[in-house]
């Protein structure tokens, strides 16, 4: 389902992608995934049908429907024919639209996913989730060296069936199938999943979590990261008034604690001169993501509202530039204000009305000490 709960999304075993208006039923407009994900075309490519929107095309492809969007068309090893033949292998068994219900991502049995943007109908991005040969399912082609008769040389007691190819002649025994049975590591991806902002998404596969990012923070970087930079010359700066230096070193180590004792240890008059003098453009969007963090639950709103307001005035025209490399971060640190605007709003509300009662409820027993 859209996000809006307006809009579902469902797949064939044909490889169609169908797109359904959930008020009336009515199917809106399909997408053709098959050669998408098979690695026929470019990443540029899209296969959009034209389709009738009568109610008998919509109830006879309401009964063909499964929850398996797109098709992948790859050869397993114990496969005895082509991938362009073989149906049982290509399907997808995840699907999940964006936070905005603009793209939908999808990702099965195979070694892909693939991203659609929706009013288009056309494939922004497709993925290749492993290179690993030792599954099966990565190799589109299998090397004809290791085909026999009957299938793959070293494959052949991978069947149920006592066949001829599957028979295994031993010297003294008179049965060809000793029982043994072994099979490959198949290539899938179980599910898939789009972060709340939109700028990330994810998928488990066998070979575990990937995570894939538009942001560049979550790459590891140690190029400013040497011997000298650890937990103890962060304490070492602090101690000896080295505010800047410790800030970035605590930066450079990504450690949230230790980021936030650099913070609250920073005398609130030496804030302005650490972020002009020690803070690069390089820091800003982690640091950002820091303050906007430390400030949840912090009884210290002054104090982080002036990091907030200093790194903003000191770096605004850089952060107008970019913009979108940031906007993680403004929405953080917008939501953080925000909310806390909120809860000192309320506070004051209520101290502003119990005062109002107090002065009404004075004024009231001088009006009767008079009149007595």
């Amino acid at each position: 389902f859209r996000p809006d709960g307006l809009e579902l999304c469902t797949g064939t075993i044909g490889g169609i992608l169908s797109f359904w208006n959930v008020e009336d039923g009515n199917l809106k407009f399909e997408i053709d995934g098959r050669r998408d994900i098979a690695g026929g075309t470019r990443d540029d490519d899209a296969y959009p049908i034209n389709i009738r929107s009568s109610k008998l095309t919509s109830a006879i492809r309401t009964l063909e429907q499964f929850i398996l969007p797109w098709m992948s068309e790859r050869r397993k090893m114990n496969d005895r024919m082509t991938g362009d033949n073989n149906s049982a292998s290509r399907y997808f068994t995840s699907v999940c639209y964006s936070a905005d219900g603009s793209c939908v991502l999808a990702g099965g049995n195979s070694k892909y996913v693939c991203i659609y943007e929706v009013s288009q109908q056309i494939l922004l991005k497709k993925f290749q989730v492993t290179y690993n040969r030792s599954l099966d399912g990565v190799l589109d082609e299998l090397n004809s060296k290791q085909l026999g008769e009957g299938g793959p040389i070293d494959e052949m007691d991978d069947s149920a069936d006592e066949t001829d190819y599957n028979a295994m002649h031993l010297p003294g025994a008179k049965r060809g199938d000793d029982g043994s049975r072994k099979s490959r590591v198949e290539v899938l991806t179980m599910q898939v999943a789009f972060s709340s902002t939109g700028r990330e998404w994810a998928t488990v596969s066998g070979e575990g979590l990937h995570v894939y990012s538009l942001d560049d923070d979550m790459i590891f970087d140690p190029i400013a990261l040497t011997e000298a930079v650890t937990p103890g010359a962060v304490q070492s700066n602090l101690r000896s008034g080295q505010y800047g230096t410790a800030l970035v070193m605590s930066l450079t180590l990504n450690e949230f604690s230790l980021v936030k004792e650099v913070l609250e240890n920073t005398p609130f008059r030496s804030i302005s001169h650490v972020v002009r003098s020690s803070v690069g453009p390089e820091h800003l969007e982690r640091l950002l993501q820091f303050v906007s963090k430390c400030m949840t639950d912090s009884p210290h709103l002054e104090f982080y509202l002036q990091w907030c307001l200093e790194l903003l005035q000191t770096h605004g025209m850089y952060l107008e530039k970019h913009r979108g490399t940031f906007m993680r971060a403004f929405r953080a640190m917008h939501k953080q204000v925000q909310t806390r605007h909120e809860d000192v709003k309320t506070i004051c509300d209520d101290n502003r009305y119990t005062m109002d009662f107090i002065e009404d409820q004075a004024k009231l027993l001088m009006d009767e000490t008079k009149i007595e």
